[in-house]
């Protein structure tokens, strides 16, 4: 038996495509599930297996490098 695992991500909207391109290239099930009141943040879940948690973390990684670049600009 397969567990679905589901994550809740915060994607800022500069970085969807490629986020976007990570889901669609390892056929991870996404749902956008809301944006912020300034619409710079979309809300997404995400299902995956166990063998999809690299993914995953590659997705993180592309969030956390957003954000890290971002800090440092300020």
């Amino acid at each position: 038996m397969k567990t679905i695992k589901v994550k809740e991500l915060e994607v800022p909207i500069e970085v969807i495509a490629e986020v976007a391109e990570l889901l669609t290239d390892n056929d991870i099930t996404n749902t956008i599930t809301g944006v912020d009141e300034d619409y710079e943040i979309l809300f997404m879940e995400v299902e995956y297996e166990k063998a999809d948690n690299q993914v995953i973390h590659d997705i993180e990684a592309v969030i956390e490098d957003f954000h890290a670049d971002d800090d440092e600009e300020k």
